[in-house]
């Protein structure tokens, strides 16, 4: 599942620049002890996200019928919503994160309240798993298949160790990698993971009669691409394909992706006039 692969690449990656970054600050000041607190607090939000995913799992299982169909396309929207929200965020806050968790921690290690720090790290990581597993959802939904199938598992897994490794090569002062081409890529792969998204959600509420198709079938390309076809499941995983999209779908994912295009744009514009800075987890020399 590309989309599964490309969602806990990003997020798990956020995760481990920031518990990387926290490491990295805190051997340096010379503070060992504190070292084990930041480890303390990203094992904790792993475990409690975990928690968050099996308990949704399980919420969700106690709905039947109608009231669970309209669950899952509220979830799916409010994935599309934070999906949205967190690429243009990264695009106009990505220089400053280094300086602002290097500050966070300066006030832990100060006060000598090294807890603060496990709860720096906690917030951050329980976060990206928080907004992973919310992703996750939109995607079950998406797709028709269950939270914790072996793909879907499995992609998960393959896109969390790509992360590490993309981080631990990053830490390691490789020039190669440029986190803000990595970021910005992304970024908007995952725009239009999240149009297709809408779209399907879009397309539950009309099979539910809560919106109109306007038109049932705007065109059928199912001669060129079907819908099961290994090309297909590719551009339904990155756009949420369908080959008898109505024309509701059509003006949603028209509407929603060169709107947050212009956002990134915008984002992006803010953050150059605000001037040079730093890549955003490159560690202090």
């Amino acid at each position: 599942m590309l989309e599964t692969l490309l969602i806990t690449w990003r997020e798990t990656l956020e995760a481990a620049l920031v518990v990387g970054i926290l490491l990295t600050y805190v051997a340096r000041s010379g503070q060992r002890r504190a070292v084990r607190y930041v480890w303390l607090g990203s094992a904790t939000a792993v475990v409690a996200a975990l928690i968050c995913a099996s308990a949704s799992g399980g919420a969700m299982a106690l709905l039947g019928g109608e009231t669970q169909e309209v669950v899952q396309a509220l979830i799916v929207f409010g994935a599309v919503g934070v999906l949205s929200w967190m690429v243009v965020w990264m695009h106009g806050n990505s220089r400053s994160i280094q300086g602002d968790l290097h500050r966070q921690a300066d006030s832990a290690l100060a006060t000598g309240r090294l807890i603060g720090l496990a709860a720096i790290a906690f917030v951050a990581v329980f976060r990206e798993g928080v907004e992973t597993v919310l992703f996750l959802w939109g995607v079950v939904v998406q797709r028709g298949v269950q939270l914790a199938t072996m793909p879907l598992v499995g992609a998960g897994l393959v896109g969390a160790g790509l992360a590490i490794a993309t981080a631990w090569l990053f830490f390691r002062g490789f020039a190669f990698l440029s986190l803000r081409t990595f970021f910005r890529t992304t970024g908007v792969l995952l725009l239009l993971v999240a149009a297709g998204l809408l779209t399907s959600g879009v397309n539950k509420l009309i099979g539910l009669g809560y919106l109109p198709p306007l038109v049932p079938q705007l065109w059928n390309t199912s001669w060129l691409v079907r819908d099961g076809s290994p090309l297909g499941a590719v551009l339904g995983a990155l756009v949420g394909y369908r080959s008898r999209p109505s024309l509701l779908e059509v003006l949603a994912f028209a509407f929603y992706f060169p709107l947050m295009l212009w956002a990134l744009n915008h984002a992006e514009a803010a953050t150059r006039a605000a001037g040079p800075g730093e890549e955003s987890a490159r560690p202090a020399a």
